[in-house]
């Protein structure tokens, strides 16, 4: 598994989870019964954002542009 999809132990990237979860049930009208369906989808989201990140990273250090 690739860094980008194995980001465990990285309390930043677990907070971002927890923030995106929380940010999607307020958008939703706070729903009860539903904490797994947010948490999924939050880390969905924030897996592609880090995938993303990385993916520009390792173009940008290509080009000589990134350190």
């Amino acid at each position: 598994m690739n860094e980008a999809m194995d980001p465990w132990g990285d309390p930043i990237f677990e907070q971002s989870v927890r923030e995106t979860a929380y940010f999607l049930w307020e958008q939703d009208g706070r729903p009860a019964g539903r904490e797994q369906e947010y948490w999924f989808a939050a880390l969905e989201r924030c897996l592609r954002r880090r995938q993303s990140d990385m993916e520009l990273q390792r173009s940008l250090e290509e080009r000589g542009g990134g350190e």
